[in-house]
């Protein structure tokens, strides 16, 4: 599920924080806001998607934050086709991950802005058209752990499993 939804409502919310370059892992440990350190198994590959819920205890839920990341923005026309054909191709060549928003391809600077953005001014690419922020990438993807898979949660000594279900 998602922490939006009313039956989340008044649980209190425990955070993991977690990069776009981890939201794809099947496997993944990190150690939550309140201290808690989770381990998260998938049994299929999936997205772990902003406000994921990753357990339930009936008062608390844990859930999946996004960290912002540097990321360009290309924004495009809705009438020139060649700008949005050029685009792909730059950044198909390079094999980068995109997300589309509208008329905005959003691509994570994995290097500097300038190394990220010479394909598309190689391209004729307008610079007007392209900008920086920090946001987190691709984290309102609703693929959030997909299939069924084991949350671990360790307090001391204590190991305590919790399966994912698919509520989607």
């Amino acid at each position: 599920g998602h922490a939006d939804e009313k039956r989340f409502r008044h649980r209190r919310r425990d955070r993991i924080w977690i990069a776009a370059a981890d939201a794809g892992r099947r496997r993944l440990r990190r150690t939550s806001e309140a201290g808690a350190d989770v381990g998260i198994d998938l049994q299929k590959p999936g997205w772990l998607s902003d406000g994921a819920v990753l357990d339930d205890d009936g008062t608390r839920i844990l859930t999946v934050a996004r960290l912002p990341e540097e990321v360009m923005i290309v924004t495009l026309s809705e009438t020139d086709i060649l700008a949005a054909f050029r685009v792909g191709h730059a950044l198909g060549n390079r094999h980068a991950p995109c997300e589309l928003r509208g008329r905005e391809v959003i691509v994570p600077v994995t290097e500097t802005p300038e190394l990220t953005a010479r394909p598309l001014l190689a391209h004729n690419i307008d610079p007007a058209h392209i900008r920086f922020a920090r946001i987190p990438f691709a984290a309102d993807a609703r693929l959030s752990a997909r299939g069924p898979g084991t949350i671990i949660r360790r307090t001391g000594r204590v190991i305590i499993t919790t399966t994912i279900t698919q509520n989607d």
